[in-house]
C-alpha cells in the first residue's frame, strides 16, 4: 500500500510560516530576562512573573481560540492574528516603563495564542491521516527548532548590538511568515451538524488527564527557556545561548524516527522512554561542572522534548473527532502554556530562594511523577476514550 504525500506545498508553506513566527516571538522571548532586569532592576521572582505575564493572556484566549478554529475559516483566522502578532512587536519598542511593557505582552499573548492554534489546526487538515504522527512531527519540529535556535540569535544579537535589532529582526521574520501563510490553499472541510454550545466545544474534557502529564514537562520547559542561559552564566561557562543550539540538534536528531513510530503505534513506548530520558538530562544539567555536562544533557533534553511535542499533540488529537480538533489544539496549547508560564515564576522563586541548580533538580523529580501517572492513570483513559 502506497502513502499518501506529506511533502505537499500547503505542507512546507505551512511549516516553514510556522517556523518563522514562532522564530520571531522566541527571538524576542530570550532577551527579555537581560533586558528586564538591566533596564528595571528586577530580580530573578519578579523578572519571572514579567517573563509569564503573556502567558495569562494566552490561558486566557486559548479555549475560545479553538473554538474560533473549528467555527471560521481557519486560513483567515491565521492571517488575521497575525497581523495582530506582527504589529505589537512595534509596541515593545515603545514601551518606556514596566508597565507598559507588561501591557504589550499580554496583548501579545492574545495574539500568541488564536495564531498557534489556527496554524496547527490548519496543517493537521493538509496531513494525510495515515501520516498524522509523522506530519504532526515534522511540523511540531518547525516550532520546536525555532524555540531552540531564536532564543540562540536573539541573545546572539542583543549581545552585540542595540536591543531594538531584535524587534526589527522580529517584526521582519512575522511578516514573511504572512507572505507564506497568503499562499496556503486551504483545505474544504467537510460540513458538521452544528452543535449545541458547552464546555467541550472549548476544552476537551476527556483529555484533561493527558493535559495534567504535558504540565509536568511544559513546567520544565519554562524553566529552561526562562533561566538556563542565566544558570550557564552562573557557572562561568561562555556562549550560554549554545544551549539551546544543542537542544535544536537533539530535537532534530528525534524527529528522525519519532514521528514513524508514532503511527506504527508506539505512542505509549515513545512517552515512557522520553520521559525517563529528561528526567536523567535534567538531572545532569542541575548538577553540571563544566560545558561537557552543560550541554551535552542539552542535547539529550532536546531529544526528550523532540519526542514528547508531537506524541503529546498526537493523543489530543486522537481523542477528538474530526469536527473539534480546533478544540483539542487550543487543549493542547492551553496545557503547555500554563505549564511554561508557572514554570517561568516556580523557577524564578526557587532560584532566588537557593539558587539554578536546584530548580533543575526539582525538575527531574516533577518528571518521575509525571511518568508515573501517565502509566497509572493517563495511558488508560486515553486507550478507552481514544477515536481514531
Amino acid at each position: 500500500m502506497t502513502l499518501p504525500k506529506l511533502w505537499t506545498s500547503n505542507f512546507l508553506l505551512s511549516c516553514f510560516a510556522s517556523f518563522l513566527m514562532v522564530f520571531a516571538f522566541y527571538l524576542i522571548g530570550s532577551v527579555m530576562p537581560f533586558y528586564i532586569v538591566e533596564q528595571f532592576k528586577t530580580d530573578d521572582s519578579e523578572t519571572g512573573l514579567i517573563l509569564a505575564s503573556y502567558i495569562t493572556a494566552a490561558l486566557a484566549i486559548r479555549p475560545f481560540s479553538g473554538y474560533l478554529a473549528d467555527t471560521f475559516p481557519r486560513k483567515k483566522m491565521l492571517i488575521a492574528s497575525l497581523v495582530i502578532f506582527t504589529l505589537l512587536f512595534v509596541g515593545y519598542m515603545q514601551s518606556k516603563t514596566l508597565f507598559f511593557l507588561i501591557v504589550f505582552r499580554v496583548l501579545h499573548g492574545f495574539a500568541w495564542s488564536l495564531s498557534t492554534t489556527a496554524s496547527s489546526t490548519l496543517t493537521i487538515d493538509i496531513i494525510p491521516s495515515e501520516r498524522r504522527g509523522e506530519g504532526v512531527g515534522y511540523f511540531g519540529l518547525t516550532s520546536t527548532l525555532a524555540m531552540s535556535i531564536g532564543p540562540m540569535l536573539g541573545l546572539f544579537l542583543y549581545d552585540h548590538y542595540p536591543v531594538e535589532i531584535n524587534f526589527y529582526s522580529a517584526i521582519f521574520f512575522s511578516v514573511l511568515a504572512l507572505i507564506l501563510t497568503l499562499f496556503i490553499n486551504a483545505p474544504e472541510r467537510e460540513a458538521t451538524e452544528s452543535e449545541p454550545i458547552s464546555l467541550d466545544r472549548f476544552i476537551l474534557i476527556k483529555a484533561i488527564p493527558i493535559g495534567i502529564n504535558l504540565l509536568g514537562i511544559a513546567i520544565c520547559y519554562g524553566a529552561l527557556f526562562a533561566f538556563a542561559a542565566l544558570y550557564g552564566k552562573s557557572l562561568h561557562i561562555e556562549n550560554t545561548g549554545m544551549f539551546f543550539m544543542f537542544m535544536a540538534l537533539g530535537m532534530t536528531f528525534s524527529r528522525l524516527f519519532a514521528g514513524k513510530l508514532i503511527d506504527k503505534g508506539y505512542i505509549h513506548q515513545l512517552m515512557s522512554y522520553s520521559l525517563i530520558l529528561l528526567t536523567l538530562s535534567l538531572l545532569i544539567f542541575g548538577f553540571a561542572q563544566n560545558l561537557y555536562m552543560f550541554f551535552g544533557s542539552a542535547f539529550f533534553i532536546g531529544i526528550s522534548y523532540g519526542v514528547l511535542s508531537p506524541t503529546f499533540q498526537n493523543l489530543f488529537i486522537n481523542m477528538a473527532k474530526p469536527s473539534k480538533r480546533g478544540t483539542a489544539n487550543s487543549t493542547f496549547f492551553t496545557f503547555y502554556d500554563l505549564g511554561i508560564g508557572l514554570g517561568m515564576v516556580i523557577a524564578g522563586k526557587v532560584a532566588n530562594l537557593v539558587n539554578y541548580s536546584s530548580v533543575f533538580i526539582i525538575g527531574s523529580v516533577l518528571c518521575v511523577l509525571t511518568l508515573l501517572f501517565y502509566i497509572f492513570v493517563s495511558k488508560t483513559i486515553y486507550n478507552k476514550n481514544k477515536v481514531i
